[in-house]
């Protein structure tokens, strides 16, 4: 069972809303009033009740109550003393109300079965309905009434819905982590010149080096080739008297140095 507090400055609207008869509305439980059916006398019944205190902007308190569809069966059967009994523990904690109805919605088959609780901020001697933590409270008989009557908690409810919501967000995250670490390596490549300016560089470097190195490998081979196929040539005389052949010419002059010793 869950509760909700609203407020409401036209009762006479609420009151149509409630019994609306697309929503195959009926009153359910009813305090304080002359009708059960007739919307129009309803309406006056409240507008009644309000001009006792004509200075109150919020005229009445719209607390809706939904139910889990676990407990269809058993509000068949039981919604009356369900919401009485719901209403009794709000009057044991301070909170009066003496005019009020209760509609019951049966607008969709799937919906879980909801009401509607109007009751009149105006009291019979005029005075003014207390309110204060009225939500607290609202809650806190929801809670009692669900033990006392063997409902499905509101926390099962939410329980579920909360898994639901854990997984949606988690592929979403992990769907826009995917997106953002591409996005990323693609903005820092293209947003980083330097980077790609020294990767460039570096990569021309290493280019020069190794050009740099076969054009020195290659002039290394080229003269061992060039001292392996070519050996040293003597260079003969030319026939006029004298020689570039330096060995003859060395010969000749130890040939004169020994002729000289023997004179």
């Amino acid at each position: 069972m869950i509760t909700k507090v609203r407020y409401s400055k036209n009762p006479g609207k609420t009151i149509d809303y409630i019994l609306n008869p697309k929503k195959g509305a009926h009153v359910v439980i009813a305090r304080g009033v002359s009708s059960l059916t007739d919307i129009g006398i309803l309406t006056e019944d409240f507008n009644r009740q309000c001009a006792l205190r004509p200075s109150l902007k919020v005229k009445a308190m719209h607390i809706p109550m939904s139910f889990h569809m676990n407990d269809t069966a058993m509000l068949e059967a039981h919604a009356e003393e369900i919401i009485g009994d719901w209403i009794r523990h709000m009057e044991r904690h301070g909170y009066r109300f003496d005019q009020f109805l209760v509609g019951r919605h049966h607008d969709k088959d799937n919906k879980n079965p909801h009401f509607h609780f109007l009751a009149n901020v105006v009291l019979d001697d005029g005075t003014r309905a207390n309110l204060a933590n009225i939500g607290k409270a609202a809650k806190e008989a929801s809670i009692s009434i669900t033990e006392q009557w063997g409902l499905t908690p509101a926390n099962h409810r939410k329980r579920m819905q909360a898994d639901k919501n854990k997984d949606i967000n988690k592929n979403e995250n992990r769907t826009a982590g995917i997106h953002n670490h591409r996005h990323q390596n693609y903005a820092e490549w293209n947003s980083n010149p330097a980077s790609n300016e020294d990767t460039n560089s570096g990569f021309t470097a290493n280019n020069d080096r190794e050009t740099a190195m076969s054009s020195i490998s290659g002039n290394l081979m080229e003269g061992i080739a060039e001292l392996i196929i070519q050996p040293t040539v003597a260079r003969i005389g030319t026939g006029s008297g004298s020689s570039d052949n330096t060995l003859d010419h060395d010969k000749n002059k130890n040939k004169q140095r020994k002729g000289g010793r023997r004179r």
